[in-house]
């Protein structure tokens, strides 16, 4: 899976790079293999709203996977913890997208078991 880092009104520090990179490696287990066109673009910005005090993180996470897009995106008080947010939702996501993925294939398999009944 490839990866894309990206920063808007900070910059992206070799620690946030390498975190992001740690916490985003398991999930390349969920993505199906033989799938070379995988790519997760995250997206972090620091923004400030009038409502809230303080700084205020924002974490984008594009997913693509066969043709599929997908995106999600957390804001909250610290970087870390809207990283670590986008990750389980990437991760619940992948696994829903693998879950519907096999079920097709085993619903296409009972398909064809019931045809074989048929002409036996």
């Amino acid at each position: 899976m490839h990866i894309i880092i990206t920063g808007i009104h900070m910059e992206i520090t070799e620690a946030i790079r390498n975190y992001i990179f740690e916490k985003m490696k398991p999930l390349e287990k969920l993505v199906p293999k033989g799938d070379t066109s995988a790519q997760l673009t995250i997206e972090l910005s620091k923004t400030t709203n009038h409502h809230q005090h303080g700084n205020i993180f924002q974490a984008e996470a594009r997913l693509k996977v066969k043709g599929k897009e997908k995106t999600l995106t957390t804001t909250q008080n610290d970087l870390y913890k809207s990283i670590d947010i986008v990750k389980d939702m990437l991760s619940r996501e992948l696994a829903t997208y693998k879950d519907k993925e096999r079920s097709v294939v085993r619903r296409g398999a009972h398909k064809v078991k019931a045809l074989f009944k048929r002409l036996l």
